[in-house]
């Protein structure tokens, strides 16, 4: 009996994992991998071709969800900061264009 089913199913689960906080080794544990070895695992699992693009497919979809809810709270700002210009608030216009500009990376990254 071939274990290549139950590979294939711990190699899913090494992206899954990997994909939530991206540590090779730990992901590998998590997907069953051997906890002596799960560092070279890793390494070996990302080195792989479809590994690579399993990764690369999980990568794309977030950043798309990510960029529209990054739309989506970009608008709410801009709408507070209209309504703020509506309603002569200068301190709430000013704190929302602040609160804009980071969102577009006008300020260093603080990380």
């Amino acid at each position: 009996m071939s274990n290549d089913g139950v590979n294939a199913g711990k190699r899913r689960r090494f992206v899954q994992e990997y994909a939530v906080d991206y540590n090779g080794a730990a992901a590998a544990m998590r997907a069953g991998y051997s906890t002596r070895s799960a560092k070279v695992t890793a390494s070996r699992l990302l080195a792989q071709p479809h590994i690579k693009a399993a990764l690369q497919l999980i990568q794309s979809d977030e950043a798309a969800r990510v960029a529209l809810s990054h739309q989506a709270v970009l608008d709410q700002v801009l709408d507070g900061v209209k309504l703020a210009r509506l309603k002569g608030d200068a301190k709430a216009m000013i704190a929302g264009l602040r609160e804009v500009a980071k969102m577009l990376g006008y300020y260093p990254s603080s990380k």
